[in-house]
C-alpha cells in the first residue's frame, strides 16, 4: 500500500512538472489560434492586414503557435526558423514563388498552419505587384503605328489611358507580364502621360506621349513656315543633314537630323567632320527654381531611327560643354548590333547619368547632381551631340534623330 502511494505521488509530481513546463512554453495541447498578421517593423505592428506581396516579412501573432511543423501560402511551403518562434509569435517570409491569381486563378488565398497539436487555415491574399513601365517603344508614334510598352507585372490590365483621356481596351499582353502592345489612335495635338490601369494597381509613364512641339523641346528641327508640327527649331545650321523626307525615315512629323558617314578608323575624334554632329543654339527653358533641383528628376529624351546596324563608336551627348553621356546602345544589344529597323524609337537618359570628363575621356568623371550642373546660369540649355570612334572602326553609320527634349520624370 505504501509502495503504491509512493509511486502515485511520483507520478503526480512528474505530471505536474510536465504541465508546468508546458504552461511555461505555452504548450497547452490546444489547436493554434491566429489573432493578427502584421509587418515585422515595430512601428507598424498595430497595422493588421490580410494581403501582402510575395517576399514580405510577416509577424504572426496568436496562441498555441509552438510546435509549428509547416506553414504554406496558397499551398506553397514557407521556411521559418523555429528558434524565432514562440507560442505567441511566428516570423515568416512569404515565398517569392507563391502562386497568385495570375499563375493560378483557383488559388485558395489561405495560409495553412500545421502544428504538432492541431492546424488551421487563415484567409490571406497574396497580391500581384502593381504594374510598372520601363520603356515605351515610341512616345511620339503616329496614328496607326504599333506601340510596345515594356515593364513588369503587366497582368490583368483593364485599360490604358492616353492623352485626352482616350481609353484603349484593345491591346495584347504576353504571359510573362512584361509587354503590352497596342495601335496608336489619332490623338491630335493632345499631350500627356500614358496610364496603365490594372486590377492590382496603376502606373504612369515617366514622360508624356505626343510631346513633339511643347515647351519641353530643345528642338524638333522644324522651322518657321514648315508643315508637320509647330516649329521648335534652335538648330545651329551645321553638323548633320536636316531633312523632312518621309521616304528615308518614315513615321515622323516635320524635319529630323540625319547623320550618315562611313569609313572611320579606330580612335577617330574628329566629330566636326562628315555629318557626325548635331549642334543646337542655346535655349532658355527653365526658371530660377529648377537649377537647384536634383538632376535625377529630369531626363533627356529623343527619338532615334537607324537605317543601318550600329556596331561600334560612341555618340557623345553633351550639356553645357561639360557634362556628357556616352550613348552606345549596341553594347547591350543582341550580338552587339543595335538596329531599330528603320522605325523610330524613344531614348531616355536621366540627367544624373551625364558625367564630367576624366583623364581626357568625356562622360567618365563625376555625375551631375543638380540641374545647375547641366544648365547655364540663366537656366538656358546648351546641348549637342557628336560621334567618335574608339578601339573599333566604323564602316557605316546611318541614323536619324528627332524631338530632343528635357522632361521631368519624377
Amino acid at each position: 500500500m505504501n509502495i503504491n502511494i509512493k509511486w502515485l505521488l511520483v507520478g503526480c509530481f512528474l505530471a505536474l512538472s510536465v504541465l508546468m513546463a508546458c504552461n511555461k512554453n505555452g504548450d497547452t495541447g490546444a489547436p493554434p489560434i491566429i489573432e493578427k498578421i502584421t509587418l515585422l517593423d515595430s512601428t507598424l505592428k498595430d497595422s493588421s492586414f490580410t494581403k501582402a506581396l510575395p517576399g514580405t516579412l510577416l509577424l504572426v501573432t496568436g496562441q498555441n503557435l509552438n510546435g509549428m511543423l509547416k506553414v504554406s501560402f496558397n499551398d506553397q511551403a514557407a521556411y521559418f526558423n523555429p528558434a524565432y518562434s514562440t507560442s505567441r509569435h511566428l516570423i515568416i517570409t512569404i515565398p517569392s514563388n507563391t502562386p497568385t491569381e495570375i499563375t493560378n486563378p483557383q488559388v485558395s488565398n489561405k495560409i495553412k498552419f500545421i502544428t504538432s497539436h492541431g492546424q488551421l487555415e487563415y484567409s490571406f491574399i497574396i497580391q500581384v505587384p502593381p504594374p510598372s513601365i520601363a520603356t515605351i517603344s515610341n512616345e511620339n508614334a503616329l496614328a496607326g503605328d504599333s506601340v510596345i510598352i515594356n515593364g513588369s507585372s503587366l497582368f490583368l490590365i483593364e485599360k490604358l489611358l492616353l492623352p485626352g483621356n482616350r481609353q484603349i481596351t484593345d491591346f495584347t499582353t504576353n504571359p510573362a507580364g512584361t509587354r503590352i502592345g497596342f495601335v496608336m489612335p489619332a490623338i491630335g495635338d493632345d499631350t500627356g502621360r500614358i496610364t496603365i490601369i490594372a486590377k492590382w494597381g496603376s502606373t504612369m509613364s515617366d514622360g508624356p506621349m505626343n510631346d513633339h512641339q511643347s515647351g519641353d523641346l530643345i528642338s524638333n528641327l522644324t522651322n518657321d513656315g514648315e508643315s508637320g508640327e509647330l516649329p521648335v527649331f534652335n538648330w545651329a545650321w551645321w553638323g548633320a543633314v536636316r531633312s523632312n523626307d518621309p521616304a528615308q525615315f518614315p513615321g515622323t512629323r516635320g524635319s529630323y537630323l540625319q547623320s550618315i558617314f562611313g569609313g572611320l578608323g579606330a580612335n577617330d575624334p574628329a566629330w566636326w567632320t562628315a555629318n557626325r554632329a548635331g549642334n543646337f543654339t542655346d535655349v532658355k527653358m527653365f526658371g530660377p527654381e529648377v537649377p537647384n533641383m536634383e538632376a535625377s528628376k529630369y531626363a533627356l529624351k529623343f527619338e532615334i531611327n537607324t537605317k543601318e546596324v550600329w556596331t561600334a563608336g560612341v555618340l557623345i551627348l553633351r550639356f553645357n560643354d561639360k557634362y556628357c553621356y556616352r550613348y552606345m546602345p549596341w553594347q547591350a544589344a543582341v550580338n552587339k548590333q543595335f538596329d531599330t529597323r528603320n522605325q523610330w524609337q524613344t531614348v531616355t537618359v536621366p540627367l544624373s547619368q551625364f558625367k564630367l570628363t576624366d583623364n581626357g575621356i568625356e562622360g567618365t568623371g563625376a555625375s551631375a547632381l543638380i540641374m545647375a550642373d547641366v544648365l547655364k546660369p540663366d537656366g538656358s540649355v546648351a546641348f549637342g551631340y557628336h560621334f567618335i570612334t574608339e578601339a573599333d572602326p566604323v564602316d557605316v553609320f546611318n541614323a536619324a534623330f528627332d524631338n530632343f527634349r528635357i522632361v521631368k520624370i519624377k
